[in-house]
């Protein structure tokens, strides 16, 4: 072939993957956000209308950071400290204010631009694993494996007990929130190392962009904490199996299994000695093993790597554990809350189908082909996604629930491009007890001599494997898919907050007006008024928080205003004890705070509207009289 036909092929080669890779972005964007094109007034300044209460809670962040609010407060009031990952929120929020964007319009544009990266490296990595250019357009679906809860529950997610929901990756990258962008970054850092060490590159290289995406992989902990230690546990028992499978050592493979029960026995005490993160720390212990082993044979560079990750999560670590040791109430009641949130054997079985038949699958493949980076995948991986889904048995209680499908949303991330390679593997295999057709002789020429061998055939019990097991995977993954077609189908999955209604922007401009007057006031609201949308819709401070994010400094007082407002009632003493008096009522709620509370009231301004299904009403700004 002619230099020119080569430089024809190549070009050719390049222009069909990019457009693979467009193709498969474009499929991701209808699978995950098609459902809005029927929905009236969709555009990207509208925010998903999905679990929004937790949303709306990291979204102010959002909003103070596009205004300069840059303190580390709790949102909602502006006061006290936080001390929850809010890292991503605060890049938006930068990106807001520079750009000038709205901060929805920040959230859906950076939340999608990171899923679309982790889809177009997924597709690249498919087209170039698997020599195949259609192979690239399956980067969508893993995204869209589903947990069976179609036939389990007849519904698209599985709940526990408490207020624990199981549901598939797709359900996790629908919100847009830190913890979406934390698993898309994290599994794009897993897919850019096995590409770093499964291929050649310079060692130099390998060694500064290593260190790179590990201090990357540490820098999750101050996004989303779950995420990173999902991502610290897949790469701690990846890494470990490896060594010990690579180098057949026995004695690490029993220190390690014995180490297993160790959690189990040993975990609550250290719970209850050191607390949730010395506990999640201990919880690595079956890895050290092969994590020594690993250190010892590279010299002490894994050591580099293991260092990286840590400067990466020392600010958000650090944070905690100065908020532990001062007696933070706030992170004392984080770990006290989380109870009954465990996934059971039967369910965590049934809803991980779809990945543990692959993982089976590759387990064996590895067996038979003797290959420790599959044999590494599939073992590291279940060791992984199993500790962390039973954190709350072995005494770390840190959501396991959310681990569990954090573990699933990465290995779905990453076992498409494994099961290319198995599958390959196993068809292209050969052995020496080939049948004597496909046997014929082979002769090697080797300077004045002829030596001639048998001819190695293709292994036809490998190839019974893939034909079996492809199929199966496929087939049960299909199946799965139920979920995500019923998702997509759900009114949840459509619906969309209207934020600028004329209710709305009357609400906005006297919290603006009432800021600017009072800036040191928070503004409560009563029940016709949502304080949270008000929160984003303005900036000012009010008299709200999201109890598991951050408590303001009048803590109990804001609680009583929170509670009392559900009730339809006006606390005044915890409103002048919260400096929360300014106030604002809709004219059209059944609270009649104007008429109620009328003595302890004093009219500020007030604001006509007409909503679009014709309805009137007023909104008025009072003071609270002290």
């Amino acid at each position: 072939m002619t230099d020119a036909r080569v430089a024809r092929v190549s070009a050719l080669h390049r222009v069909r993957t990019v457009a693979v890779v467009l193709v498969a972005l474009v499929l991701h964007l209808a699978a995950q956000a098609g459902m809005y094109l029927s929905t009236a007034g969709f555009s990207l300044g509208r925010f998903r209308d999905y679990f929004v209460h937790d949303q709306l809670g990291y979204l102010a962040i959002v909003k103070n950071f596009s205004e300069g609010e840059f303190a580390a407060v709790e949102p909602d009031t502006e006061t006290g400290a936080i001390s929850y990952p809010r890292m991503y929120y605060e890049v938006i929020g930068i990106i807001a204010r520079l750009t000038g964007w709205d901060p929805i319009v920040a959230w859906n544009v950076c939340g999608l631009a990171v899923q679309l990266a982790l889809v177009g490296l997924l597709a690249a990595i498919l087209i170039g694993v698997s020599r195949r250019w259609w192979v690239g357009l399956l980067a969508p679906v893993p995204f869209m494996l589903g947990t069976f809860s179609t036939y389990t529950v007849a519904d698209w997610y599985t709940p526990l007990e408490s207020h624990a929901l199981i549901w598939g990756p797709f359900a996790l990258l629908h919100t847009l929130n830190g913890e979406t962008v934390s698993l898309s970054i994290a599994a794009i850092c897993l897919l850019v190392l096995a590409l770093l060490w499964l291929r050649p590159a310079r060692p130099v290289t390998r060694v500064l962009l290593t260190t790179l995406i590990c201090l990357v992989l540490g820098g999750l902990a101050n996004v989303q904490t779950y995420s990173f230690i999902a991502a610290v546990y897949l790469l701690a028992f990846g890494l470990a199996t490896w060594i010990i499978l690579r180098g057949r050592h026995i004695v690490l493979a029993v220190l390690s299994a014995a180490l297993i029960p160790v959690v189990f026995l040993l975990g609550p005490t250290v719970a209850e000695t050191g607390g949730q993160l010395p506990t999640l720390v201990f919880g690595l212990l079956p890895a050290v093993p092969g994590m020594i082993a690993l250190i010892v044979r590279s010299r002490g560079v894994v050591l580099l790597y293991c260092v990286a990750v840590v400067l990466g999560a020392a600010p958000q670590v650090v944070g905690t554990v100065n908020g532990i040791v001062t007696g933070d109430p706030f992170l004392a009641y984080r770990v006290e809350s989380n109870s009954k949130l465990g996934v059971p054997f039967d369910i965590g079985m049934i809803s991980g189908l779809a990945l543990i038949v692959p993982l089976a699958v590759i387990l064996v493949a590895a067996i038979m082909r003797r290959r420790p980076v599959w044999g590494a995948y599939a073992v590291g991986g279940a060791l992984a996604w199993t500790l962390v889904a039973t954190n709350d048995v072995w005494g770390a209680n840190a959501e396991p629930y959310r681990l569990y499908m954090d573990v699933f949303f990465m290995l779905a991330a990453t076992i498409v491009p494994v099961l290319v390679m198995v599958f390959a593997g196993l068809w292209n295999a050969r052995t020496a007890d080939a049948p004597a057709a496909d046997a014929a002789p082979v002769t090697l020429h080797t300077g004045r001599h002829a030596v001639i061998r048998p001819r190695r055939a293709r292994g036809t019990a490998s190839r019974w494997v893939v034909i079996v097991a492809a199929p199966l995977v496929i087939g049960v993954a299909a199946v799965s898919l139920t979920d995500w077609w019923v998702f997509s189908r759900s009114d949840v999955a459509a619906a969309l907050m209207v934020t600028d209604t004329p209710k709305d922007l009357a609400a906005t401009e006297l919290a603006l007006q009432s800021a600017q007057e009072h800036p040191d006031a928070l503004i409560m609201v009563d029940f016709c008024i949502d304080p949270r949308v008000l929160k984003v819709t303005s900036g000012v401070p009010i008299a709200y928080y999201h109890l598991g994010m951050a408590w303001p400094t009048e803590y109990d007082a804001v609680a009583t205003i929170v509670s009392s407002r559900l009730g339809g009632n006006l606390d005044r003493d915890a409103a002048i004890t919260a400096n929360a008096t300014q106030v604002l009522t809709d004219s059209e709620c059944g609270d009649f705070w104007n008429e109620r509370y009328a003595a302890d009231l004093e009219e500020q301004a007030s604001l006509p509207y007409t909503q679009p299904d014709g309805s009137t009403g007023t909104i008025t700004l009072w003071s609270l009289r002290q």
